[in-house]
């Protein structure tokens, strides 16, 4: 009999559009003969089910099930295509473990540690991982001006949100004329703003996931951005160039991808995964965790994926049978 397969998206933060598409994906790869996969959209406080008769059936949220035709669907699985939050926070995780619905993602615990950029790197800092150095400033609070920033942590510096993704709100900043709007527009994204040092070198990203109780460390990429900073445009608008696999030292790439594994262990991690780092002069630092990658066509785990052999139907169908065995 086949599953039925719940494939979530949408919802109200700045990466909607990039969940849609990565939603959009997921349900046209994922197999049909084994799966019925069902697409629902999160739109403020309805979550219904898409459907090409403009007629909207909503989830009751009871349970997470809808009807139709008299016919009540309950879900084996969900698959959780949604960046930022309720998914990259963990709320999305809660609500399901209290409805004991396995979810192809990393838990409560690992997603909102992970989405909190600063306190991961605090945390994984204690275990020997490298990562620039930072400062938090809070809204509302007094904070130190601009010229203390700059003396602690000196120009070019990455001004962006605390909790947030896709680089929504993220700036380079090179000059102090320029700090002080670059935290003011960073502050329209979430309540906390991290700055960090600019360390300048190669940047790579590694995606992984477990396969059978085995930790898979895909091959590498290596970004090539045509803006300052791998920025929304670099990301999503073509304006970068990712090569899979990257073309650094094939030994430190293995460094990486064995780093890389042992942080997704350390964070007890599940599911899909992508860890992104700079590389300056053989010493890599740690950008950050990220707990739900895209999954476009071009999205970067789904190159990695190709590269090492793993069609998308393939990948997605790894994801949701390891949600599944694991329940």
């Amino acid at each position: 009999m086949k599953k039925n397969i719940a494939v979530i998206t949408g919802g109200e933060a700045s990466e909607r559009g990039i969940s849609l598409k990565s939603a959009e994906v997921v349900c046209k790869h994922l197999d049909k003969d084994k799966y019925n996969v069902y697409k629902i959209i999160i739109e403020g406080g309805d979550w219904m089910v898409e459907r090409d008769n403009p007629t909207r059936i909503l989830i009751d949220k009871n349970d997470f099930s809808f009807s139709i035709s008299g016919n009540k669907v309950k879900f084996d699985a969900v698959f959780i295509a949604l960046h930022g939050t309720p998914a990259e926070d963990g709320k999305l995780q809660g609500y399901f473990d209290m409805q004991h619905i396995p979810y192809n993602a990393c838990g409560v615990l690992q997603a909102a540690l992970t989405f909190d950029k600063l306190r991961c790197k605090d945390y994984l800092a204690q275990f020997g991982i490298k990562t620039a150095k930072a400062m938090l400033l809070r809204k509302n609070e007094k904070n130190p001006e601009a010229a203390q920033i700059i003396s602690s942590l000196s120009l070019p510096l990455f001004v962006k949100p605390n909790q947030n993704g896709s680089s929504y709100g993220a700036a380079k900043v090179e000059k102090e004329a320029e700090l002080s709007p670059a935290i003011e527009n960073a502050f329209k994204y979430d309540t906390e703003v991290l700055i960090e040092e600019f360390i300048a070198g190669t940047e790579v990203t590694c995606g992984l996931i477990t396969h059978k109780g085995e930790v898979i460390a895909f091959p590498l990429t290596e970004i090539r951005s045509k803006n300052s900073f791998f920025d929304y445009q670099a990301k999503y608008e073509g304006l970068s160039q990712e090569v899979t696999p990257a073309e650094i030292d094939d030994k430190l790439g293995k460094e990486i991808q064995q780093t890389s594994i042992a942080i997704y262990r350390r964070l007890s991690f599940k599911g899909m995964a992508r860890i992104d780092y700079i590389i300056r002069k053989g010493e890599y630092f740690m950008l950050e965790v990220n707990s739900v990658p895209g999954l476009s066509e071009e999205s970067i785990v789904p190159q990695q994926a190709r590269a090492a052999g793993i069609s998308l139907k393939e990948l997605f169908e790894i994801s949701v049978e390891e949600a599944i065995g694991r329940d």
